[in-house]
């Protein structure tokens, strides 16, 4: 149905009492209006017969009228969308849907004459403008901020009994919960609260109702068409509820389309939107609204899953890019805009473009924020991933992001990137000397392509030293995080990144390659690092560290921890050789050394040789992996891995405890998984605070220190650990000459065939020197386990090899 042109009178906008004066004076002459940006603005066709123009006055303060709400079915304003998809559109929503939406407010908030808002939004946008009209019609009073929203302003009024009532959009309420002092006891005086429809977290609404505790706090979701559809208390509903957007209410329908949209139906809904010269009906013949935002019902609750023209379908990963927004925003030191948006990708149909609005940030803090948002919601897309710093993101005229404005610059930036040119040979096979070759070299059988990382291939610590060895003696220095960074990242990186005499040495190749040697050095006898030990106990917690770190992304993004069983087997089958040869050698048998089990029976059962370390390590993962083979247990830790972490080292605490009381495992020497089960979790939990802001990390360094004291005591194994911990949270890389890192990454990536074989090297020491000379063992055994590392990996990448020729695996 068309009904002839709307004749309408411009207001232009001004976030002024003057303003408010005349929308309602106009309301009262039932003259439909619509606002403009600037007279300018007003002269351009846009549909409606504009009769007249008007310019109010600037200035804030106080609005006492009482005005009540108008019924009539008949246009009272044109409010155009925020034009997120192209140009605005005009909505015509009449006296009828204006009132309806503010009945089932003044209803939900429970509100009363004795209201006091700070209204904290431009009165020139529909929610704040609808602030105005409910205070008005139940007699209240609004506050209109001459320079706008004002914390301070806010606090002082409260305090001073000014204002009890606040009206904000979330984007507002983060600068108080970053700064909750701001607000402090003065927040125990609001009384009512209306929140905007923009995206919030469980956490955040959790904040706010902790900010403002005996206040009624409603949010409401709604959008142009069909304001305020659902509402929820936040003040009153259960933990569960508070990702929904709350329910329907009054005649309001809400319900979900066949495509998963959300729909609307109710009296508040505009009929009308302007096309052309005429306005057209905008609902479906049924009467229902279809929007553009995806959801779902949960008795009776709607939970908002995005938009549907911008959620991004990332190789067939659904992402959310508002939620992916807050969580890099909580990453970053800034509080810029920051956006994020498809754009088109070859390999995965999709990417993720990610734009921060700021002078000085750098890109590579984008990319490693990005790039662990990701990872906190279990995803990895690869080279999929592209970052950008601006001076500023444009945006619609109420303030939102236009992502369609950012993928289209993007692609005209990159349409030559389709001409990269080929790192295959002739032959077809990949070179060794580009960065796709090395990675094909270092995993062979696995899948390569350009969006592949270390991180998703499932490379653990013993393969992170090796692999950044290799590729810095082929292609030169690393850049930070270079493990989450895809083979095009890093194909790049390597004519980019200078040429330096310092190189960057991880705290986890430093602690790994210091702890071996006390180790090791304990057991030739050549110096006593402790009188307490610890060093075990922090190679335990490297394992878990480990497993978090690299292993994590990949167990969360498919649900498998073959990455993890894939680091038993690389243990086990070294170990087990070494056991073998030397039973052969002294011709005697024993099966459970060679089943990796001796550390759980009596040492003196023995007579050869057995490896508890190993054994234990290997025992440690595969519980771990029990862990994560539970999708509970996945999804607790994808959705906040420090919560987790912690209470799996409190269970593991309380196991140890009850595991000694029913198995006294003194005789042998505590060497069980339930002992040392707390130092993998307390890895866990580092590395899933790695990449927070200090406070937490100071946090996860109280929580670690405490559970390490109430099983060392204050002796010194307590202070190497706390030491070691206290490097990977607060100083996880330092510089060092390129020789340092190359002994420490050495030793490091060495560390397990150094205990395989130093009691050996130890004996034929003492053999050629006719007695004993521990500190020639202690560096022979170094040496020796760096060469049999050397000969080991050698053997393992020319055995995968020649698997792969025959078929046996994957072919490339």
């Amino acid at each position: 149905m068309q009904i002839s042109k709307l004749r309408a009178t411009g207001l232009i906008r001004r976030n002024s009492l003057s303003f408010i004066e005349n929308v309602f004076a106009l309301n009262e002459k039932r003259q439909p209006l619509v606002s403009f940006q600037d007279e300018a603005s007003a002269k351009e066709p846009v549909g409606i017969a504009i009769d007249d123009c008007i310019v109010p006055e600037a200035g804030g303060g106080w609005f006492r009228q009482q005005h009540a709400l108008i019924r009539d079915d008949l246009p009272a304003q044109v409010t155009f969308t925020s034009g997120t998809e192209g140009k605005p559109k005009g909505i015509v929503l009449s006296y009828a849907n204006l009132a309806d939406a503010a009945d089932r407010i003044i209803d939900q908030m429970q509100l009363t004459a004795e209201v006091r808002e700070y209204v904290g939004v431009p009165v020139t946008h529909s929610f704040g403008m609808a602030r105005i009209r409910v205070i008005s019609a139940v007699g209240g009073q609004s506050f209109i901020p001459s320079r706008g929203f004002d914390p301070l302003e806010l606090a002082r009024m409260l305090e001073a009994g000014e204002v009890n009532s606040l009206s904000a959009v979330p984007t507002l309420l983060r600068i108080l919960l970053q700064k909750p002092q701001a607000i402090g006891e003065a927040g125990k005086k609001l009384r009512w609260m209306e929140i905007g429809s923009q995206y919030m977290t469980a956490a955040e609404k959790r904040g706010v109702r902790d900010l403002f505790p005996n206040a009624r706090i409603v949010q409401h979701y709604g959008l142009t068409e069909a304001s305020r559809s659902t509402f929820l208390l936040i003040s009153d509903v259960s933990d569960e509820l508070l990702e929904s957007v709350g329910r329907a209410v009054g005649k309001t329908e809400v319900g979900i389309s066949p495509e998963g949209r959300i729909r609307i139906r109710g009296p508040h809904v505009a009929q009308w939107r302007i096309e052309g010269d005429h306005l057209q009906a905008l609902p479906g013949a049924d009467g229902w609204l279809v929007t553009g935002d995806l959801g779902h019902l949960k008795d009776g609750y709607l939970f908002f899953d995005g938009r549907a023209d911008d959620l991004i379908n990332s190789g067939g990963v659904k992402i959310n890019p508002d939620l992916l927004e807050e969580k890099i925003g909580k990453l970053l030191p800034q509080s810029g805009r920051l956006v994020v948006a498809k754009v088109p990708d070859a390999m995965r149909g999709e990417g993720v473009l990610v734009v921060a609005e700021s002078a000085d940030m750098d890109s590579a803090q984008l990319q490693t924020a990005a790039n662990q948002a990701l990872k906190m919601l279990g995803l990895e897309v690869g080279d999929a991933l592209h970052v950008k710093v601006m001076a500023s993101i444009p945006q619609t005229a109420t303030g939102k992001p236009l992502r369609r404005l950012l993928t289209e610059a993007f692609v005209a930036e990159n349409k030559d990137s389709r001409n990269k040119p080929d790192t295959r040979d002739p032959a077809g096979q990949p070179r060794a000397d580009d960065v796709m070759g090395f990675f094909q070299q270092f995993f062979p059988g696995r899948k390569i392509d350009a969006g592949a990382s270390f991180e998703a291939l499932g490379g653990d610590s013993l393969g992170y030293i090796q692999f950044s060895m290799g590729f810095e003696d082929r292609f030169g220095p690393l850049p930070s995080g270079w493990e989450s960074l895809t083979v095009a990242q890093l194909q790049s990186s390597v004519q980019s990144e200078p040429q330096t005499s310092f190189l960057r040495l991880e705290a986890a190749t430093l602690t790994r390659a210091f702890f071996m040697i006390c180790i090791v050095a304990l057991h030739l006898d050549t110096f006593v690092y402790s009188n307490n030990w610890g060093a075990a106990y922090f190679l335990f917690l490297l394992a878990g560290y480990s497993v978090m770190r690299f292993q994590w992304p990949e167990i969360s993004r498919t649900g498998k921890v073959r990455t993890i069983l894939g680091t038993v087997v690389r243990i086990a089958v070294p170990t087990v050789m070494v056991v073998a040869a030397l039973q052969i050698w002294a011709h005697e048998a024993e099966l459970k050394p060679l089943l990796l089990i001796s550390n759980l029976f009596d040492p003196r059962e023995y007579h050869v040789a057995y490896f508890y370390f190993a054994e234990m390590y290997m025992q440690l993962l595969l519980l771990i992996a029990l862990l994560f083979s539970f999708k509970a247990a996945r999804d607790a830790f994808r959705k906040s891995p420090l919560i987790s972490g912690t209470v799996l080292l409190v269970f593991a605490m309380v196991l140890s405890y009850f595991a000694e009381l029913v198995w006294d495992t003194n005789y042998i020497y505590h060497r069980t998984p339930t002992w040392y089960l707390w130092t993998v979790a307390c890895g866990m939990l580092i590395a899933s605070a790695g990449a927070r802001d200090v406070l937490t990390r100071l946090l996860v360094m109280a929580i670690v220190s405490i559970a390490v004291v109430m099983h060392h005591g204050f002796t010194s194994a307590t202070y190497y650990i706390c030491a070691g911990c206290a490097l990977l949270l607060f100083w996880p890389e330092i510089s060092v000459p390129a020789p340092v890192k190359r002994v420490v990454g050495e030793i490091a990536g060495a560390s397990m065939f150094m205990y395989l074989s130093h009691y050996q090297v130890k004996s034929v020491v003492t053999r050629l020197f006719h007695g004993p000379m521990p500190w020639v063992a202690l560096f022979a055994a170094i040496l020796a386990g760096i060469v049999f590392a050397r000969v080991y990996y050698w053997g393992e990448g020319r055995a995968l090899a020649f698997g792969r020729q025959r078929g046996w695996w994957g072919r490339q």
